[in-house]
């Protein structure tokens, strides 16, 4: 394989986040003449290894090639998971270049060990952060209220009432909001205009971590801030764009 040639591996959370890491990349690509074989993808909730299938398709479809991705931090969720991954890669003679880097420079992917290893650490240390997450759980027509919830899936399906789905809030990047995937399939009451949609049925407010890909406890100020922007006025300024939209009332 030429050394113009790379494969792309992109993770997030959900397709927004996704679409903007490839569209970084290509920039990338456009600019420095690399031409772009096959782009793998793995949307999923969590940056586990176990979740990640068409990474190790990738693995499993490829060898002696070379590897963009947006971050090497998002091939796994801790140094564990990334020396499991390295082995796999060296194993097949796969090549790996962090796009975040400035040089644009293939090399083993752990050129950057050192780096990657205090940061992974440093964001992985705190547990109650990793385990609890302290966020702000919004119900229909009702003020956002801050719990601590386990960091488990299972809990946040409960508390949503069913299937989990990231979304975003236009023009906020520091949070994301965790809802029920089929909200209005199920007909739960409508809840909030966050812009681009109304979400139906209860949903939550988490911080966002967009190396490691993970959920992360809302701060004190963003806590402040998404209480407010969810408040009263929130409420109103959302039952009014119902009733235009449902009843053709303009109010």
């Amino acid at each position: 394989m030429n050394i113009n040639d790379t494969l792309i591996y992109i993770y997030a959370k959900d397709d927004y986040k996704a679409k903007n890491d490839l569209d970084t990349i290509k920039i990338i690509c456009d600019n420095h003449g690399i031409n772009v074989l096959k782009v793998y993808s793995d949307i999923t909730t969590s940056n586990k290894l176990d979740l990640k299938v068409n990474l190790k398709k990738l693995i499993n479809e490829n060898k002696d090639c070379n590897l963009l991705v947006f971050s090497v931090n998002k091939l796994g969720r801790d140094l564990n998971e990334l020396l499991e991954i390295r082995d796999m890669l060296q194993e097949k003679n796969i090549k790996v270049y962090d796009a975040i880097q400035k040089e644009l420079i293939f090399n083993d992917m752990f050129s950057y060990i050192k780096e990657m290893q205090e940061n992974i650490l440093d964001k992985g240390s705190d547990k109650d952060l990793q385990r609890n997450l302290n966020v702000l759980f919004v119900e229909p027509n009702k003020l956002p209220v801050k719990k601590t919830i386990k960091n488990t899936l299972e809990e946040k399906q409960k508390l949503v009432g069913g299937l989990i789905e990231y979304t975003y809030i236009e023009n906020c990047n520091d949070i994301t909001i965790i809802c029920n995937e089929e909200g209005k399939i199920l007909g739960l009451p409508l809840n909030r205009d966050i812009g681009h949609d109304i979400i139906a049925g209860n949903f939550l407010i988490v911080g966002d971590d967009p190396e490691l890909g993970e959920d992360r406890s809302l701060t004190d100020e963003q806590i402040e801030k998404y209480t407010k922007y969810f408040g009263k006025e929130s409420i109103e300024n959302t039952n009014k764009k119902i009733d235009r939209l449902f009843w053709g009332i303009d109010l």
